[in-house]
């Protein structure tokens, strides 16, 4: 169980820089009149936020991991849920930085 809360725990401080990076280009691309979308991810996705900012969706993700952890148990929902969110997270912000380095 340690192991795999510290598996998560790397993921989140992974995703944390790179959020943070992402949220500040969009505010700037928001300042220029660009980026005016309502959310990043669909209503449909595994993440309860809705947001046109990274950090939410990883504050959502965080919050479940440290619930498995206080909890000290889990069903396997739950973590099928956070590994998703986490993998959504890596690959869209992986999507989103090569978008900008193209244009």
């Amino acid at each position: 169980m340690e192991t795999l809360l510290e598996q998560l725990d790397e993921n989140l401080k992974e995703l944390y820089r790179k959020a943070l990076d992402a949220d500040a280009l969009l505010e700037e691309l928001q300042l220029q009149g660009q980026a005016k979308h309502q959310a990043i991810f669909n209503k449909d996705t595994v993440f309860q936020a809705q947001s046109n900012r990274f950090m939410p969706y990883l504050a959502e993700t965080a919050e479940q991991i440290a619930a498995i952890r206080q909890s000290q148990q889990f069903n396997t929902a739950t973590l099928q849920r956070v590994v998703k969110q986490l993998q959504l997270l890596h690959k869209t912000l992986t999507e989103f930085r090569q978008a900008l380095k193209v244009s």
